[in-house]
Order: structure tokens, then sequence, then C-alpha cells
């Protein structure tokens, strides 16, 4: 298997990463003898070194390779995470779990980095969408994985299975040759940040990634709470009913490559953010039930891989020399986004709210990709 395929399983096995605590929430809990609130502060603290981390993995894979990173990191990540199942105190599982967040930062926003390296544009839109197809997959089944390895064994053999697994690609890394660091052979000068947000294209892509995770997160962190509540359902179904949403990425990911002969990039942006925002708008219809809401997950998704993919695109043409470095800062945009948006719409759906705040995001979404539309792309010097 080739690097790209390597990354590739790794990307789903972090994405997967991402929500397995979740549903074993209330297992470890008990185990560690502690209240489930005291085991979410391992969740908070993963979120949190995963973000902060971009900033050191993006300069330092200008200057050593993305492989040469990411197969060092992803040895840490499996360490960690058998770490984390072996456990005797909360402050110990959160301590665990941070630092498999450190870990777990690199592999994705650094395949989409050696994407942008290794593949040329014409073909760039087409990988990145796989690979958002392979994300998607680790996201939308990471409760049903976890849970169903955690029922029928336990949290810490969940755990540890998990950990032997991402060993694998991790080992196998070591075989395959990263190549020259991406900075070799240029005489450009080492760029700053400042520098990339001086620059009008970058400021459009970090700003687009920012708004449509404030509007996407802002509306998909209570779609859950307004399902329960509208729909008289039990949580079994409303997770279904959201996973449905990795169903429709997984759905538009396979439609791409049809779609993008026949739609430019610009379109893909535009027609992207027209049906997220159009999901959510469908959901203040009065006389819709469940099926309404299975329809725009579906769609949300569908549209999600249009505008997220073609900013991801977007973002990998920043800056050759110092590609690394200037994705950084999408993924940071992006967390950024997720917080403030959840933190920005609470308020509104705590005051009974719900229909003005999926009306925001609708017509939100609709503008963000407008305007991701009317991004002029160019090519990075």
């Amino acid at each position: 298997m080739n690097a790209l395929g390597l990354l590739f399983f790794l990307g789903f096995l972090v994405s997967v990463d991402l929500r397995i605590i979740g549903p074993v929430m209330p297992s470890i809990a008990d185990s560690l003898r502690a209240t489930p609130g005291a085991i979410g502060l391992a969740m908070t603290a993963y979120a949190f070194a995963y973000g902060a981390g971009q900033f050191v993995y993006g300069p330092l894979s200008d200057r050593h390779g993305r492989v040469a990173v990411v197969r060092l990191a992803a040895l840490g990540f499996g360490a960690c995470t058998a770490l984390s199942a072996l456990c005797a105190t909360t402050g110990q599982f959160v301590a665990a779990r941070l630092l498999a967040g450190v870990f777990a930062g690199s592999v994705i926003p650094l395949t989409l980095v050696h994407i942008g390296d290794t593949v040329d544009y014409a073909r760039r839109h087409a990988m990145v969408t796989r690979f958002s197809v392979v994300t998607s997959a680790g996201l939308a089944f990471s409760a049903a994985i976890g849970g169903t390895v955690a029922y029928f064994v336990s949290w810490r053999a969940m755990l540890i299975g998990y950990a032997l697994l991402a060993l694998v690609p991790a080992a196998l890394l070591w075989r395959v040759d990263p190549g020259p660091p991406p900075s070799a052979g240029t005489e450009e000068p080492a760029a700053s940040y400042a520098d990339f947000l001086c620059d009008p294209f970058a400021r459009r892509v970090y700003a687009g990634i920012f708004a449509e995770s404030f509007l996407l997160s802002g509306a998909v962190s209570y779609l859950g709470a307004y399902a329960f509540t509208r729909y008289e359902i039990n949580q079994l179904k409303v997770g279904l009913l959201l996973a449905l949403f990795g169903v429709g990425t997984m759905a538009g990911g396979a439609l791409m490559a049809p779609l993008r002969r026949r739609v430019s990039e610009r379109g893909l942006a535009g027609w992207g953010g027209a049906l997220m925002g159009v999901a959510l708008l469908l959901l203040l219809i009065p006389a819709g039930g469940w099926p309404l809401f299975a329809a725009a997950m579906l769609l949300l998704g569908w549209g999600f891989v249009g505008l997220h993919t073609t900013l991801q695109v977007y973002a990998t043409e920043i800056s050759r020399a110092a590609r690394g470095k200037a994705f950084s800062l999408f993924p940071a945009s992006l967390s950024a986004g997720a917080a403030a948006g959840t933190a920005a719409m609470g308020p509104l759906v705590d005051a009974g709210a719900t229909r003005v705040m999926l009306l925001i995001c609708g017509a939100g979404l609709i503008a963000v990709g407008l305007a991701t539309a009317r991004i002029r792309r160019r090519r990075s010097a």
C-alpha cells in the first residue's frame, strides 16, 4: 500500500476516535467511579489538544515532510490510545486522552496537505472528496463501532484493540519513502501567519470555513434535541437520524466525479451551500414528520461535500512553499467556528427560538455557498 492509502486508513481511524468515547461514557464513568461530566473532560481535553496541535504540525511538516511527521505522531496516537485503556483514575484518563488528541491532530490535516503536494490540481478535488467520504464514514459509524465492541467486551478492550489497529498503518508508513521535505530546493523566505492573514485569497478561505463551521455546528449541535422533542422519538432513533448526515456525505462523495464533469468548482460550492441551507429550512415545515428530518439530514450531508471540499482544496493552494503552515489555519478556523457557533446558538435554543436558529443557519449557509462561489482562486507561486 502506498503512503496515501495508509494515510487514508489512518484518517478513518482518527475520525472514529473523535467520537468513540461518547457512546461508552457511562461504562467508563462506572469503571473509574466518576461522573459522566468528569469523563466528559477527557473529550474536551482531546478536542483542545487536537486543535492546538495544528500550529505545530503544519510548520513541522513543511520542514521535515508530511509522511515523516505523521508516522511519528501515529505511533504516539496508538500508544496513548492503549494507555487510555490502562488508566485507573479519571485524572489519568483525561491526561491520556489529551495526549491522544495531540498526536491525532496530525493525521487528517497533513493528509490533505499531502494531497495538495502530490496530486495535480485537476484531480485534487476528486481526491479530497474521496478522503472526505472516508472520514465521514468514520464519524458516521464511530458510535456504532464503539458501542458494539464495548457492549460485547469492555471499553478497555475496545481501546486496546483500537490502538493495535492504529499501529498497523503507523508501522507500515515506516516502510514508505517519505520523500524530500517540501521546503527543499525553495529559496522563498519563510512565511508567517500574518502573511497568510494579509493575503486576500487566504482570508476569504479562512473566513469561509469559519462561517460554514459556525452555522453548521450551531445548528447540528441542537438537532438531536430538536428531533427528540418535536417528533417524540427515543434517543436510538435520534442517533440513527443524525447518522444520515454521514450517509449523505458518502452518497455525495460517490456522485462527485460525475457532478464534477458537469459543474464547475465554484458551482459546486454554490450548490453545496444552497443544499445545506435548504435542508435546514425544510425543518421549518410544520407538517413534516421524522421522514422529512431524515431527508433533510441526507441533503445536508450531500451539500456539505460540495461546499466543504471546495474550501479544503482552496486551502491547499494558499502557499506552496509553506503549505502545511498555511493549511494549519484552516482546521483552526474550523474549530473556532464550531465552538463559537454552538455557543452563539445555544441561547436561542434555550429561549425556545429553535426555528429562528434554523432560519439563521439555513439562510447563512446559502450565503456562505454564494460567497465561496465568488472566490477567485489563484495558484500559489
